[in-house]
């Protein structure tokens, strides 16, 4: 009779065994689909990082270029109001920039201009050009080096 129990025990702890075995594959099966859950979002999470990247370098690629056509368009006036005949500090005044900014624009279509004009005051274009390096100087040294209303 002691060996009907010990048999009856056995069967009880098989049965209290595999329903454990049970809720522990069970949780487990549950703890896997939770990983799987995670390294879906953060696949996405990285797909959203890479589309970011692109749309952030396209935005900047079409800024820059909206920059350098406002840049050269500013560039641009400024040849054309030299172009008729204002000295640079005059155009630097009236535009609220420094003379070193005038200057640093292209004078390769005012050049053409100037040179015309220059042609028919020689003595006054030269003489206010001197002028205007002696007022840039001073403009220079009161000004914060690198900083450009154009940069």
């Amino acid at each position: 009779m002691a060996e009907v129990r010990k048999s009856a025990k056995q069967t009880e702890a098989r049965r209290r065994a595999r329903e454990k075995a049970a809720e522990f594959r069970a949780r487990q099966d549950k703890l896997e689909q939770l990983a799987v859950d995670y390294f879906v979002a953060a696949d996405t999470l990285d797909d959203i990082d890479e589309a970011m990247e692109k749309e952030i370098a396209a935005v900047r690629a079409f800024a820059e270029q909206q920059r350098s056509t406002a840049r050269r368009n500013a560039d641009d006036v400024m040849q054309k109001m030299l172009g008729l005949g204002i000295t640079r500090a005059e155009v630097a005044e009236r535009l609220g920039v420094s003379v070193r900014d005038v200057k640093k624009a292209p004078t390769e279509r005012a050049g053409a201009t100037s040179s015309s004009k220059a042609a028919q005051l020689p003595e006054e274009s030269s003489h206010d050009d001197e002028a205007n390096e002696h007022a840039g100087a001073d403009e220079r040294t009161s000004e914060h080096e690198g900083e450009h209303a154009y940069a």
